[in-house]
């Protein structure tokens, strides 16, 4: 079925007249727990794969506890689903939650349970890390399953490539091309975790939502992800 083009209203959308239906025909709305990190890697990941801020809204709300997060996407998702039916916009064809599982972990284990288990989060994506984001992008240097005590360490150890790195960095792209190698290094550590009983420190999912984006776009623009 041909969907309508339409006009901007909702997350990413600059002002009202904007054309807002997806370059790619594949619409994608992500809800970040961090503020500058997730989004200004994901955003330099967009702009790589050629995908239009129209094709991928990154949203992140004021708080960052799972539930928040999650309530915060089903509101966007559902919202957008009303726009729809009024012509104004396309529905989300995924709707992606990003968060970590830092201290205290138990209780965000906890958090990140009952968030997923929430009636109307039913076809909602998480890509949760262990401990933190910065694990997936250490990732993209070297493979590892030694569990880190929090996100400081995997900090320190990422510094390791890139000394330049803080909260507010983004990614060159000569980083973002390595990952192919991310993400065979994130399921890797899945892996070991499953066969081991593994806690999942350190473990990530970004991977899974790095394979969406990444065959949203054409062919020719995409990685080659075994």
């Amino acid at each position: 079925m041909t969907r309508k083009r339409s006009f901007a209203r909702g997350p990413g959308s600059y002002r009202r007249g904007v054309p807002r239906f997806p370059s790619s025909g594949h619409a994608f709305l992500i809800v970040t727990e961090g503020l500058k990190t997730e989004p200004n890697y994901l955003k330099t990941l967009r702009g790589h794969l050629k995908l239009a801020p129209a094709d991928v809204d990154i949203d992140h709300p004021e708080g960052t506890d799972p539930i928040t997060l999650t309530r915060r996407a089903i509101n966007l998702r559902d919202a957008r689903k009303i726009d729809a039916k009024k012509g104004f916009l396309i529905p989300y064809d995924e709707v992606w939650v990003v968060f970590d599982l830092e201290k205290p972990h138990d209780e965000r284990r906890k958090l990140a349970k009952e968030a997923m288990a929430l009636k109307e989060a039913k076809g909602l994506r998480f890509a949760i890390s262990d401990p933190c984001f910065e694990f997936w992008l250490l990732l993209h240097e070297k493979l590892t399953t030694h569990p880190f005590l929090d996100s400081n360490e995997v900090e320190k150890e990422f510094r390791g490539f890139w000394k330049d790195y803080t909260k507010s960095w983004s990614p060159p792209i000569k980083f973002i091309e390595k990952l192919p190698v991310a993400v065979k290094n994130a399921e890797y550590c899945r892996n070991c975790h499953k066969s081991s009983d593994g806690d999942g420190n350190p473990s990530t999912g970004v991977d899974k939502l790095v394979r969406s984006l990444n065959s949203a776009t054409r062919l020719y623009r995409q990685f080659t992800l075994d």
